[in-house]
């Protein structure tokens, strides 16, 4: 077979070619650190890290979701502790208010006192941060407690009127709102819209639960569960030099029975803020982990690049001084 000299030039010339298209690929690996621009140069490491990539971004979702719920959690537990420190003020001058040798308008003032600590607490009860309401369960964009014609309401319902165990008060109680922190997100098989509340963080507090519903009958008195109507209660009790010290003993009983679910609201915040923190650090971690399989696949390793593209320069320059000896000049690279 005759070799000629228009075969011997176009092989050099896409040997050439394919030299030249493999520096340029190494150079930009160089320029880049990465390990391949498009998806074609590796399909299988493309798929991979389109996937860690995806994880990645769900992870920063459900870091994002944990954020909220902290800084909630966090602003919410203040408030309590605003509630609580209303409680002990309250007890503290109701002891006073009982003691024996008090005069009737010594106690007056006590009750006008008392009196005033029920606005802090409604206050305390209605806390909020950017017109996000901590206490109101479902209802965030709203006041939940209001004061109406003396008694205390919870997104609408008198509080003193609600039967202990009813479905009203259950509802209220159970009220929740969920949010996805990676713990599987899934709904009830058998009711599809229902969702499985074990695969998801509940970070509403239904403020119900520790301000108290219903009525408590001592002693042929009927006294209000919730601490602010209880705190009306005590009030009118000081301020009547009727009331016996039997029936301001009980009031007062009931009083720090009911404030006592205030430290246990705080002490389950606590739990919740514990929990959120294991699982920042868990995701932390796999969040690193993603990160160090993304690097794997996705970047080249500096010094192998390097001297890839450096060695393969190397061989485009032999092909360039080889071609000039291969391919001898002929008169029609003279002619102008």
């Amino acid at each position: 077979m005759r070799i000629t000299t228009r075969m011997m030039t176009n092989k050099y010339k896409r040997s050439l070619n394919e030299l030249s298209a493999s520096v340029n690929q190494l150079n930009e690996k160089v320029s880049s650190g990465r390990s391949f621009s498009k998806a074609s140069e590796n399909t299988s490491a493309a798929i991979s890290a389109f996937q860690i990539r995806r994880n990645l971004s769900r992870l920063e979702s459900y870091q994002s979701n944990i954020s909220y719920a902290s800084d909630l959690l966090r602003n919410a537990e203040t408030a309590l502790m605003e509630v609580n420190s209303v409680a002990k003020e309250a007890s503290t001058k109701i002891l006073q208010g009982i003691n024996g040798s008090n005069s009737d308008s010594d106690r007056a003032i006590i009750a006008q006192e008392i009196k005033s600590l029920k606005d802090q607490l409604l206050q305390s009860l209605n806390s909020n941060s950017g017109g996000t309401y901590y206490f109101g369960g479902t209802q965030t964009d709203s006041s939940p407690f209001k004061d109406v014609g003396g008694k205390l309401t919870y997104k609408g319902v008198d509080l003193d009127t609600l039967v202990s165990g009813s479905a009203e008060e259950q509802a209220l109680l159970g009220d929740a709102r969920y949010i996805d922190i990676g713990l599987s997100l899934q709904f009830d098989p058998l009711q599809p819209t229902k969702l499985d509340s074990s695969t998801a963080f509940n970070i509403a507090l239904p403020g119900i639960k520790f301000v108290g519903s219903g009525t408590t009958t001592v002693d042929g008195q009927v006294l209000s569960n919730n601490l602010y109507n209880l705190l009306d209660q005590i009030s009118v009790g000081l301020a009547d030099p009727n009331y016996s010290s039997d029936q301001m003993d009980a009031l007062l009983s009931h009083f720090q029975t009911q404030s006592d679910k205030v430290l246990v609201t705080v002490t389950e915040i606590g739990s919740k803020s514990s929990y959120l923190d294991f699982m920042t650090n868990r995701l932390d971690s796999e969040s690193l982990n993603m990160q160090e399989r993304q690097s794997e696949i996705e970047y080249a390793d500096p010094a192998k690049t390097i001297i890839d593209f450096k060695s393969q320069e190397m061989a485009y320059e032999a092909a360039l001084a080889m071609g000039a000896k291969v391919i001898q000049p002929s008169i029609f690279d003279y002619i102008r």
